[in-house]
């Protein structure tokens, strides 16, 4: 098996696709704009950290029409996540211009530089949490990072936790936290 492959391979066992359910991305949308400043057509731009299938970014430009770009190291969900902009972009003509916000890049994003994001979305399982600290750093001073189900441990120096909502489906407690990069 060739390096590349091996490294994806590899990725995708320390960090496999788990979707966020709708009614977490409406109360964590809510939570971002009602404690943390997310406007509407503004300049502010969202990431999703190993975006899958795209939902994250499409519900981000979609409700709040900020710039929203996801990175994906998986072809396959990145190429479900365009044909979901697509779709939706046929069945949403009214709203023309919410695609021109979205953006999906095939890439790893432990490589990737955080400075221009405000609001960093990631829903890690704690076993590959300690391959972050040196993606976090690169955030910028005040912004948001929101971690889906697990809370982000060990990087307490430059992370401080503002934030919990919680989800209540079926008898069983979801939480999603919220940090500002100090």
């Amino acid at each position: 098996m060739p390096k590349k492959d091996f490294y994806k391979f590899i990725s995708q066992l320390d960090l496999p696709f788990l979707e966020t359910k709708q009614i977490h991305l409406q109360n964590i949308f809510e939570s971002l704009k009602n404690q943390f400043g997310l406007k509407e057509d503004s300049n502010q731009v969202f990431i999703d950290l190993g975006a899958g299938n795209g939902q994250v970014i499409i519900y981000s430009a979609i409700n709040y029409r900020i710039r929203s770009i996801g990175i994906e190291i998986d072809p396959v969900l990145i190429e479900e996540a365009k044909n979901s902009i697509k779709s939706l972009k046929k069945h949403k003509k009214s709203e023309k211009n919410w695609f021109k916000k979205i953006k999906i890049i095939h890439g790893d994003f432990y490589q990737q530089n955080l400075e221009t994001f405000d609001y960093i979305y990631i829903y890690s399982l704690p076993t590959m949490q300690k391959y972050l600290k040196h993606v976090l750093l690169t955030a910028k001073c005040g912004a948001i990072i929101i971690s889906h189900i697990y809370p982000i441990q060990k990087l307490n120096q430059f992370l401080e936790l503002r934030y919990k909502v919680e989800h209540e489906i079926e008898d069983q407690k979801i939480c999603t936290f919220i940090y500002r990069r100090v």
